[in-house]
């Protein structure tokens, strides 16, 4: 564990003793509720070992059934292991908080960005003698995102890249054949795609939706763009640390061409829409194309499918192809042990195995009991399994694993993003300041940012 103030080792012991004092007067009832609890129990069968598993989402939501659902598949292959299942996993300080002071489930759905930050603090059992064998299941990029100073801290589970979802009947009213598969083919499709349909004068049908709402959506979908002109957020400064880089000719190349889409080929509101108003305006048929996850599908399959929906691989910038990518590990608190350790490894086991990964593409129960998929499975040999067979198109999802760009490449940038980044690059797709200026002024103020930071 790397070496921290004394004063702040002192701030986590005694949370440390408040939390545990705080647990041993839990009443009777309420045994079992804090992971060191009731380890095992007796039954006809033998002894039994339970363990806790946290999911990112709420337990009693659709993914969170749906994740039981799989778990409950694990338990009646495995009925010496009980597995309680937890909602909301808790991320950054607080995270590293409930580890240190033995809260923490035996298994934790993290993503990659909080395993690479919290690793190297002790956070996490190194797995790698476990699944070593297991990296040939994976796509080299995902499995680098998995390590962490070579180690392996997480197994890759399950995750989500962005790529170009689309209106067929609009392509096909508009005699356009397929989709388009450069920055300039993009901007003759979307250009084309944005008409007068009621004959007022003005657009009522547009070429793409896009976010221009100061929020984390304008950041990964401009980073996207950003990372297909070959543009870097940071880089190593030579010194042990980092420097901005996004302030460059391929950033600034990024920047104005985002701006000019928005501008040209979106509705006139979209600098105050988000992600999720982008894809209501898809669902309605108001935009052609948007850059959307794998649930970007099923939500027009929801609406009835009111036309049929296609996804395409995003289109290449001069630097080639690369998407925004999340990918969930699954990670074992450090203090974990004994006959909880080992459950908790043979669980990880299982849920990288092939056929629990088909299991996330059944998807999560919508209000009409249909299953729609929310995330894909990591695991890189997954063409052959019944679900991609009958749905082609989420295997475009899969194909972008290849081509990550890294939408926090380092564990400051999270609190740059919500404090400097956003903000800026509203200004410049608003039209408030130009791309030159407004990657000037990320540089100059995230670099004082980093700096302040090294002297802390």
């Amino acid at each position: 564990m790397k070496k921290r103030s004394w004063l702040h080792v002192c701030q986590i012991l005694l949370l440390s003793i408040v939390l545990v004092a705080c647990g041993n007067t839990n009443n009777a009832g309420d045994a079992g509720t804090v992971s060191g609890d009731s380890s095992t129990e007796t039954g006809d069968s033998g002894k039994v070992t339970t363990i806790k598993m946290q999911i990112a989402w709420a337990s009693d939501s659709g993914r969170g059934k749906a994740i039981r659902e799989i778990l409950d598949e694990f338990e009646a292959q495995n009925p010496d292991i009980k597995v309680e299942m937890l909602g909301g996993i808790q991320y950054g300080q607080k995270l590293l908080t409930q580890i240190l002071s033995g809260q923490a489930p035996e298994v934790l759905q993290v993503s990659y960005g909080e395993v690479k930050a919290l690793a190297s603090q002790g956070a996490f059992i190194d797995l790698t003698e476990d699944f070593a064998a297991n990296e040939s299941n994976y796509v080299p990029e995902i499995w680098q995102l998995a390590l962490t100073d070579g180690k392996l801290y997480g197994l890759p589970w399950l995750g989500h890249t962005i790529q170009l979802v689309y209106n067929k009947t609009m392509f096909e009213e508009a005699g356009i054949t397929k989709p388009p598969a450069t920055w300039e083919e993009l901007y003759e499709v979307a250009k084309a795609l944005t008409v007068d349909k009621n004959g007022d004068g003005k657009p009522d049908q547009f070429g793409i939706g896009l976010s221009g709402k100061q929020g984390p959506d304008l950041t990964w979908m401009y980073g996207m763009f950003a990372a297909q002109a070959g543009a870097k957020l940071v880089e190593e400064d030579g010194n042990g640390g980092y420097k901005v880089a996004l302030n460059s000719p391929e950033g600034k190349q990024a920047l104005e061409f985002y701006t000019k889409l928005l501008k040209e080929t979106s509705p006139p509101d979209s600098l105050n829409k988000d992600g999720g108003g982008v894809m209501a305006d898809f669902r309605n048929q108001v935009v052609a194309m948007e850059l959307q996850g794998p649930w970007g599908v099923p939500d027009v399959w929801k609406a009835g499918s009111p036309f049929e929906v296609g996804v395409a691989e995003v289109p290449a910038g001069p630097a080639g192809k690369a998407t925004e990518v999340t990918a969930y590990l699954l990670s074992i608190p450090d203090g974990v042990e004994g006959e909880k350790l080992e459950a908790s490894k043979k669980l990880i086991e299982f849920l990288g195995s092939k056929p629990a990964q088909e299991q996330i593409m059944k998807g999560e129960v919508g209000e009409d009991g249909n299953y729609y998929p929310f995330r894909i499975p990591i695991r890189n040999d997954m063409e052959d399994t019944q679900y991609f067979k009958e749905h082609p198109e989420f295997l475009v999802y899969q194909k972008g694993l290849s081509y990550p760009f890294t939408l926090v490449p380092i564990p400051e940038w999270q609190q740059v993003s919500d404090e400097i980044y956003q903000s800026a690059l509203n200004q410049v797709v608003s039209g408030r300041m130009s791309a030159e200026e407004g990657l000037k002024l990320i540089e100059k103020w995230v670099t004082k940012f980093l700096r302040n930071k090294k002297q802390d």
